[in-house]
């Protein structure tokens, strides 16, 4: 991205993916509408996973500026935002949930960010619904590929002074904006993860490939949190959490690490099973083990290939996972078999050592 101050705003294509949410992008498409950035600079595009609630006839007859993509069925995230992003005809696209709802300056302040930085990728600050909370504000993950984000459930009257971007390993894809051909170049989001992650993995091979991800606290949006999430069945959200994470680790880290925390991962996943109290997050173990190694063939060509074009190492990286001992189940005893997997696959080398008490929580996933 260009460097120096922007004189004429950038056209920027908004992208947004929806299934069944014709209710909820009526005030996702009020809020663009009512953006102060020049509303003939932006684009906006819609990409219909096979609804059946009438949202194409809708947005042609309310909303003709948009352009529709579709599918005759659900494609989850990753691969509508991929054919968005090819679709687009500007040089920035900023990814949207369609739960969500911009604030006027959203626009302007992504786009001076991103001028000023000349980050890849730009991360907006996620607010709940009524604006009291932070639910996204930054990316932080564990050693083994579970992200989270950063100050969720803080206040965010506590934060409404922050206004400097700094680096974060990963960006949430409910709002983010990147640039079109450094994000095709790099392979858009992983189809292959249908939903959950995938905004984290973007992030983690954007700093492999050279590139960098920055957040920009000042850029915000409202959130209905999981507003979506219904479309999923029950426990699948946990299952996927539990693959994608598995296959994040297969792909980015470097190859003899790799080795070792995927192995790692396989005992921990185990434990998890045993350990948690949550019988959904039992099944979602046993899911989410048997569809990663479904798609470990495909994965493993593809961390092939990004080790050819790989330009930092994993050390370089570290410092941006922030949490890297937080265990994806609550309490003491799967912690404890966390830290003495990690010692004994060496698998989290690059890392400070674990402290004592777990601090563990649930996974979350903002996209």
């Amino acid at each position: 991205m260009d460097g120096g101050a922007l004189v004429t705003p950038p056209e920027i294509s908004v992208a947004i993916p929806t299934c069944n949410g014709r209710g909820l992008l009526e005030p996702c498409l009020e809020a663009l509408d009512a953006l102060s950035y020049p509303q003939d600079r932006v684009e906006i595009l819609v990409y219909d996973n096979g609804s059946t609630d009438g949202t194409i006839a809708w947005l042609s007859e309310r909303h003709a500026r948009v352009r529709v993509l579709s599918s005759p069925h659900n494609e989850g995230f990753a691969a509508p935002c991929n054919r968005l992003a090819a679709a687009a005809g500007t040089r920035l696209v900023c990814f949207l949930n369609n739960d969500v709802r911009a604030e006027p300056d959203f626009l302007s302040m992504l786009t001076d960010v991103a001028s000023s930085t000349r980050a890849a990728c730009v991360g907006a600050r996620v607010l709940s619904a009524d604006g009291e909370r932070i639910e996204f504000d930054g990316g932080t993950m564990n050693f083994l590929g579970h992200g989270a984000p950063l100050r969720n459930g803080a206040l965010a009257a506590d934060h409404a002074g922050d206004a400097e971007a700094f680096e974060t390993l990963f960006a949430s894809g409910a709002a983010m904006l990147v640039d079109r051909e450094v994000f095709l170049s790099a392979g858009g989001f992983d189809e292959g993860y249908f939903a959950y992650f995938e905004d984290m993995d973007l992030g983690w091979r954007l700093w492999t490939l050279g590139e960098r991800c920055v957040q920009a606290p000042m850029a915000r949006v409202r959130h209905r949190e999981h507003a979506s999430e219904g479309l999923l069945p029950a426990g699948r959200r946990l299952a996927l959490l539990e693959r994608n994470a598995l296959l994040s680790v297969v792909k980015n880290y470097e190859e003899a690490r790799a080795g070792r925390v995927f192995r790692c991962a396989l005992a921990l996943i185990a434990e998890r099973e045993k350990l948690a109290s949550d019988p959904a997050r039992r099944r979602a173990c046993r899911e989410g083990l048997l569809s990663a190694t479904v798609a470990l063939p495909d994965t493993e060509r593809r961390a092939a290939e990004l080790r050819t074009r790989r330009k930092r190492q994993d050390a370089d990286i570290a410092p941006l996972f922030k949490d890297p001992w937080r265990a994806p189940i609550a309490g003491e005893a799967y912690a404890r078999r966390q830290r003495e997997a990690a010692e004994l696959f060496g698998a989290a080398d690059i890392f400070a050592p674990p402290p004592d008490a777990s601090g563990s929580t649930e996974d979350s996933a903002c996209a």
